[in-house]
């Protein structure tokens, strides 16, 4: 993409030029699209970089199947320009929103937005750490949903970002659950109050059984495995955030699994991007509650690592090797 001709605002944005390691990040310069409409333009000072991100660089993200987009989800800053909608929500210009672009686009230094996309960051809260909760945040609430009101649930994973969320909204909720992490992460999931399940044992179904005093109602998965029907009570419900996919194949292994998902009356695919495109009221709902009890303490988030964009680089490489607990954050404005 051509630079900002002379004398037009322009922003820095950060492109994945090609597929491959983090050398295949290119910061570029170019113009700040004008709103159209009821768009309004925010000034990003924050946004995370996460696993997605990693695996879209590296060409194994279903929704950018080809290089040359602008990684990100979420994202925290300034509200530079309102409108009749922006101002209807309560946002005026000078704000501090935070969002989820659905399609990526939040590692530039200004985003133009819907502002149905945004909500006001709660007061006294850190824009690093408020930056790290949107796409986890909502992809766990948006899982839960999809279970279905079960009253036993398993996380797989409940360790990891989307899984720690899932499994302390589910307590909220005073919901039984269990978990399953790895003998590294054991420790981290049970300081959220559940028993954590050797995920490697080959008798973890029946362990995770046990645990939970019965089968269980509802499962929160992001490897894709079948093992997860040995666990679930016959009207149970397997809600799935991802799938893992093999090194090099990861792309055409989650189209797969989506695709076989559809077809299970006992299985859910849980899509964030999909939920906030398509039901902006209810995320945007979703999104504030989270935001509230994540202020409040009331919601442990994971641990943000700020990086300066103009070292999106290493920035990608500490999120390739980010410890569980911990979040990769670009401190952009």
């Amino acid at each position: 993409m051509s630079g900002p001709a002379p004398g037009e605002p322009a922003r820095l944005v950060a492109r994945v030029s090609r597929f491959g390691d983090a050398t295949a990040m290119v910061l570029a310069r170019e113009a700040i699209r004008p709103p159209r409409g009821n768009e309004v333009v925010v000034r990003v000072t924050h946004a995370s970089l996460g696993s997605t991100d990693v695996l879209a660089r590296c060409g194994g993200y279903v929704l950018h199947p080809s290089p040359g987009f602008i990684g990100g989800y979420d994202f925290v800053g300034e509200l530079l320009t309102e409108s009749a909608v922006s101002v209807a929500l309560g946002l005026r210009e000078g704000a501090t929103v935070v969002g989820v672009l659905p399609g990526m686009g939040a590692h530039a230094t200004f985003v133009t937005v819907a502002p149905t996309l945004l909500v006001a960051l709660p007061d006294g809260m850190d824009p690093a750490a408020a930056a790290v909760l949107p796409l986890d945040g909502v992809t766990a609430a948006h899982a839960l949903e999809l279970a279905r009101s079960p009253r036993r649930v398993l996380v797989q994973g409940a360790y990891g970002a989307v899984g720690s969320l899932a499994a302390q909204l589910a307590l909220l909720d005073g919901l039984t659950v269990v978990g399953t992490a790895s003998a590294r992460t054991a420790d981290r999931a049970r300081a959220l109050g559940i028993p954590a399940v050797d995920h490697t044992a080959p008798d973890w179904p029946d362990r995770v059984v046990e645990a939970a005093g019965g089968p269980v109602d509802a499962v929160i998965d992001h490897t894709g495995t079948d093992r997860v029907r040995d666990v679930l009570a016959p009207s149970g419900v397997v809600v799935r955030t991802a799938f893992t996919g093999r090194a090099g194949h990861e792309r055409s292994d989650s189209l797969r699994g989506g695709l076989g998902a559809a077809g299970h009356r006992w299985e859910r695919v849980c899509s964030a991007p999909l939920y906030v495109a398509t039901r902006r009221n209810a995320y945007r709902r979703m999104l504030s509650g989270l935001l509230a009890a994540a202020a409040s303490g009331e919601l442990t988030t994971a641990e943000p690592r700020v990086h300066p964009f103009d070292q999106v680089w290493e920035a990608h490489r500490s999120a390739e090797a980010a410890e569980p607990g911990t979040k990769v954050v670009l401190a952009v404005g």
